[in-house]
């Protein structure tokens, strides 16, 4: 079975998929808190986080998914001083308790604050 594959890429030439599925699992890729059609990042590491999660939620709807089938996460934030208004956005809109890993380091973009990727089971309801 090929497992379909969610495009377009936010980037021109990007060496991975947006998001991978099949029946049951949904995969999505390092995401951030950007306007991905004006590649602009939200302003500030709440709005960041923010939009990350609606970027998110639609990958993961065009993949058959919502935010409550997500299992889990992993997170990099770019900065210690940004976790109280990433954690605060997160604790308000992610409507589950995944298990997640989260990290402070580098993100490809220098001013992005924070990335999230996902691990979605569609017959989960968090």
């Amino acid at each position: 079975m090929q497992i379909p594959v969610i495009t377009p890429m936010p980037f021109a030439n990007a060496p991975y998929s947006r998001a991978m599925y099949d029946e049951e699992w949904i995969f999505v890729s390092g995401t951030l808190g950007m306007d991905y059609d004006a590649h602009k990042l939200a302003d500030g590491a709440g709005a960041q986080t923010e939009l990350m999660l609606r970027n998110i939620e639609n990958y993961l709807s065009k993949c058959g998914g919502t935010l409550k089938n997500i299992v889990n996460y992993t997170l990099i934030i770019s900065a210690h001083e940004h976790l109280p208004a990433v954690l605060e956005a997160l604790s308000k809109h992610l409507p589950c308790k995944p298990t997640g890993t989260a990290m402070i380091a580098g993100i490809a973009i220098p001013e992005a604050c924070v990335e999230m990727q996902v691990i979605a089971r569609k017959s989960h309801q968090g």
